[in-house]
């Protein structure tokens, strides 16, 4: 054995040890998940880096990822409202109110009343808001072919295979 796979593994072992003691009441209790918890994070951190999550401004646009959120349902709900946005999305609702108070002052959407309920404000995209969803939409797009470019059609198939499958996982941990 090579002197750096022994310091490699006295400091993992010393990094190991230092957790049990950092977090000993814990560690019991987590034990069977924490490997677990700690993979699926780790891959959290990977995904969340390969598609730009933490950019300041998502998908080379003026909006942080929560507003292109907000956007994207403004522009893909019919009869939009805040309430059908917060059912779609999980979000604070004065976060909302400002997002949208925001985006109503720089002319990205307009608020009229429902013919359905007057007491109900319809948010409809101004021609400025389809345009910016557009801009998101293309840069979007254009991430996930450069990011797939080099896959064959099988890998392509077994990548949305396995999303589909992490996803109707953990849809069925939410009913």
């Amino acid at each position: 054995m090579s002197f750096f796979v022994t310091v490699r593994m006295i400091f993992n072992r010393s990094i190991e040890l230092l957790d049990k003691v950092k977090y000993f009441e814990y560690d019991e209790k987590m034990k069977p998940d924490q490997e677990l918890i700690d993979r699926i994070r780790s891959f959290n951190r990977f995904y969340t880096n390969i598609i730009g999550l933490l950019d300041q401004h998502f998908l080379e646009s003026p909006f942080s990822l929560t507003e292109g959120r907000v956007l994207y349902e403004i522009c893909n709900t019919e009869e939009c409202s805040a309430k059908k946005i917060r059912e779609s999305i999980v979000i604070d609702e004065g976060y909302l109110s400002r997002i949208l108070n925001s985006f109503s002052k720089r002319g990205l959407i307009k608020k009229t009343p429902s013919t359905k309920d007057g007491r109900l404000r319809i948010i409809i995209p101004t021609e400025k808001g389809k345009k910016e969803f557009s801009n998101i939409n293309i840069n979007s797009n254009s991430l996930i072919a450069q990011m797939i470019e080099n896959l064959s059609e099988e890998e392509s198939e077994d990548l949305l295979i396995k999303m589909e499958g992490i996803r109707a996982l953990l849809e069925s941990t939410r009913e």
